[in-house]
């Protein structure tokens, strides 16, 4: 499966650019992108579109507000009804707001679903 891109704009992890395969994203991990952060989808607690302006309440860098601002008033001027924000919070209350298309949002979406029904599918088989 291809992997499909995954801008993140803010929130706790660095802003970069990242990946989302079959169940997984692969985020940047430290600001020079020499790490990287595999999270899987079933550390996904809450997913949902959003407001582009909301990344600037999760932006951490008060020196980036600014710059981070101007970007999204560009995004939201050039965004398509193929291009998606959304907010995403983890098992371990990190969060980070990203930019994709429609495509891959509904994939992992997808991913969720089919990895919560497995999960609840094993555990009425082991009772």
């Amino acid at each position: 499966m291809a992997m499909s891109k995954v801008n993140i704009l803010a929130g706790d992890f660095p802003r970069g650019t990242g990946y989302f395969t079959f169940r997984n994203f692969t985020l940047p991990g430290d600001q020079d992108h020499y790490l990287c952060e595999t999270v899987s989808v079933t550390q996904i607690e809450f997913i949902n579109t959003a407001n582009p302006k909301m990344a600037l309440l999760l932006n951490k860098d008060p020196a980036l507000a600014e710059e981070l601002q101007l970007e999204l008033e560009e995004k939201m001027k050039l965004a398509d009804d193929h291009e998606i924000f959304f907010m995403v919070r983890l098992a371990d209350q990190r969060r980070f707001i990203a930019e994709t298309d429609d495509v891959t949002f509904h994939k992992i979406k997808k991913s969720m679903k089919e990895s919560a029904s497995q999960e609840n599918s094993s555990i009425v088989s082991s009772a």
